[in-house]
């Protein structure tokens, strides 16, 4: 995977999921890598469930809304990651530090910082401060 393909564990954002889902075409060659990746096995990911939480959240039927859950699931080589108290405390910590951070995208750093990921992958360039864990954007794969 070009730009990424060096990384052992690599952590995604929710943006990810939500363009491949919707099999956003604007997106779809770098998401498409990313997922490549994943059912080769030459890369591992994690996410939090926010993920989960902000795939769902869009209006959709409930036919739509059991597909994709089911789709989280048989995602290979992926690890969903709850909240539990230890990443709160360290997503609390990075809005402290980077305070314009939104709640959800201060656990999804917070999940990849526990999981030891060693990138973030989004499309969210306000993510690029924070300095952790290098943070690639999508138009960088």
């Amino acid at each position: 995977m070009s730009g990424i393909g060096k990384y052992r564990l690599v952590a995604l954002d929710s943006n990810i999921f939500i363009y491949h889902f919707e099999d956003n075409q604007e997106f779809k060659p770098p998401v498409d890598l990313i997922f490549k990746g994943l059912a080769e096995a030459t890369t591992r990911a994690v996410t939090s469930v926010i993920s989960v939480i902000e795939a769902l959240s869009y209006p959709m039927p409930d036919v739509v809304v059991e597909e994709i859950e089911e789709a989280f699931k048989n995602i290979p080589n992926l690890q969903i990651l709850d909240v539990d108290h230890e990443i709160a405390r360290e997503a609390a910590k990075i809005r402290r530090k980077y305070g314009a951070l939104r709640l959800p995208d201060a656990v999804q750093l917070a999940s990849a910082s526990f999981a030891r990921a060693q990138v973030f992958i989004t499309n969210d360039r306000r993510l690029k401060k924070f300095k952790k864990l290098s943070v690639i954007l999508l138009s960088e794969i």
